[in-house]
């Protein structure tokens, strides 16, 4: 019987920002039997409440939040993990660090790299208008994401999807492919682990507050509509609708308005309202908001 090795998780899990973090990268190493000798948060001042967090103390987990290379050193030291699994941490841990782990540090990665390297590859996509995108399993080097590859896997956009579910959609697919590396099915001698090739290398970019207020007399309807879908939750579209400050929770491109609510755009599309949210006030559709506002 082959042992697992002990491994030690750095990430909270929230692979975009604004959305509601789930944990089924943590979750799949537990149902399979690697053994998590600890779980590593960089958050040392606000130490929130993550679900990974309580996903970890239900399981007797230690839960370790670190602002320091030092204190992730230390840590190291203490449980002396073979391998590390790496999603969303926030933080470049130096060489030096990974290569005090025996097997080193597996990040997962939601983007097909080396495209959309960085800290925003999910809302990257859908800001991109992209019909598809994909997970990466990559060898952690000191150089932001741009470790080996050691696997990858596709998934289809659709107009539909959301950020929330694109999210939920990676973090299931990174889990099952994080797994399949773990258990030695991929890479293989036929696929082995490959350098990714930095020419082709794209970056992202934090979203900053300043970007949610519309700029419908700048900008094209389809990309503004995009915004709306990358922007859920954080950090958020906003307008003036009705002299009420709102924020757009979904909405779509068209040659003519539906109504009085839709916002002609640079190019002389509309970006028609279909769901906001008020001002001190609960999500609604844009029928509800005109017969609870309009004067």
């Amino acid at each position: 019987m082959t042992t697992k090795p002990s491994l030690i998780f750095f990430g909270n899990e929230q692979l975009a920002q604004g959305i509601r973090p789930t944990t089924p990268i943590f979750d799949a190493l537990l149902a399979h039997g690697f053994p998590i000798c600890a779980l590593v948060l960089p958050d040392a001042r606000r130490r929130q409440p993550y679900p990974i967090a309580l996903r970890a103390i239900a399981e007797n987990i230690p839960v370790h939040y670190v602002a320091t290379t030092a204190e992730i050193s230390e840590l190291v030291k203490k449980y002396q993990p073979n391998t590390g699994v790496l999603a969303s941490f926030g933080k470049i841990i130096p060489q030096s660090l990974l290569d005090a782990i025996p097997n080193g540090i597996l990040n997962v990665h939601p983007s097909l790299l080396p495209k959309y390297r960085g800290t925003t590859p999910i809302e990257s996509a859908l800001l991109n208008g992209d019909t598809e995108t994909g997970v990466s399993i990559i060898r952690l080097t000191a150089k932001m994401d741009a470790g080996p590859i050691l696997a990858q896997a596709n998934q289809r956009i659709t107009p539909e999807t959301t950020k929330q579910a694109l999210y939920e959609q990676l973090a299931q697919l990174g889990a099952k492919l994080l797994i399949s590396v773990l258990n030695g099915e991929t890479p293989t001698k036929n696929a082995p682990e490959r350098p990714q090739d930095d020419a082709r290398a794209t970056f992202t970019e934090k979203l900053d507050k300043d970007q949610s207020v519309i700029k419908n007399a700048e900008k094209p309807a389809s990309e503004l509509a995009r915004e709306v879908v990358a922007f859920a939750g954080f950090p958020r579209s906003r307008t003036v609708l009705l002299a009420k400050n709102c924020i757009i929770t979904q909405a779509h491109a068209a040659d003519q308005p539906t109504t009085e609510l839709d916002l002609r755009c640079a190019d002389g599309r509309y970006l028609v309202i279909d769901r906001l949210i008020p001002e001190n006030s609960k999500e609604m559709d844009a029928k509800s908001f005109l017969n609870g506002f309009k004067k």
